[in-house]
């Protein structure tokens, strides 16, 4: 099991290598960092997200009120109902100066949280594929069998190993389908799932015969990203 986090609002003082420590955490997946937690509101909705890391963002609380050598962790809570609810738990709170000991130990505690007591519920995708709508019929999609997501001009091509899904559901909707520690969005028109990538050059990818090309951001970004364990 991989922890999805998101980091929201700035570090405080102390803690200017937290995204370098959570990249060296084999378990942890850094899926974004956002200023307020409104902009992380893509993310919270997937439910796939298990963490949050809470920093000082505007007009969080008066200054004189900021505990600012501290970082709350959050434990990601879902009702199980169809509408859009989370909670979050206290979960540990980080000091500065941060090192890494200290962050390894926090998701392990986290982490043996989620795995043995079943406190939390962050995801709604089942265990290995998720239903597609197509022209005809609902498809089951396999994840560890979609190779990359293509965006045409009025469908979305869904490349799989065996065959090609099409669909005219929304690449947002998609997107929030997949475990995010097995694919990426790489370009505005594609996702790529990392179990299927070939080769990684400094301007595209490979996943077969598809050459997607890579911004220098997006290659170095997708570099970091796609050996994580799934």
């Amino acid at each position: 099991m991989v922890l999805n986090c998101i980091i929201i609002g700035d570090d405080p003082a102390g803690f200017e290598n937290l995204e370098s420590y959570l990249s060296r955490i084999p378990c942890v997946y850094l899926a974004g960092r956002f200023k307020t937690i409104e902009e992380a509101s893509f993310w919270l909705q997937t439910r796939t997200i298990h963490v949050m890391l809470v920093g000082h963002y505007p007009d969080q609380l008066p200054k004189e009120q900021v505990q600012w050598n501290v970082l709350p962790v959050m434990l990601m809570t879902y009702e199980a109902s169809p509408s859009f609810s989370y909670d979050v738990l206290p979960a540990a709170l980080l000091h500065a100066p941060l090192n890494q000991t200290d962050l390894d130990n926090i998701f392990d505690y986290i982490y043996n949280i989620i795995d043995m007591s079943a406190t939390t519920t962050p995801t709604q995708l089942p265990a290995s594929y998720f239903m597609l709508k197509t022209q005809h019929r609902h498809e089951k999609v396999m994840y560890d069998d979609l190779q990359y997501v293509e965006v045409l001009d009025d469908h979305i091509t869904l490349h799989m190993v065996d065959q090609k899904l099409v669909t005219t559901e929304t690449l947002d909707w998609i997107i929030a389908q997949l475990p995010a520690n097995a694919f990426m969005r790489v370009h505005r028109w594609f996702v790529v799932g990392f179990r299927h990538i070939t080769h990684l050059d400094q301007d595209h990818v490979m996943i077969g015969d598809a050459r997607i090309a890579l911004t220098t951001e997006m290659r170095n970004e997708l570099a970091k990203r796609y050996k994580l364990p799934y």
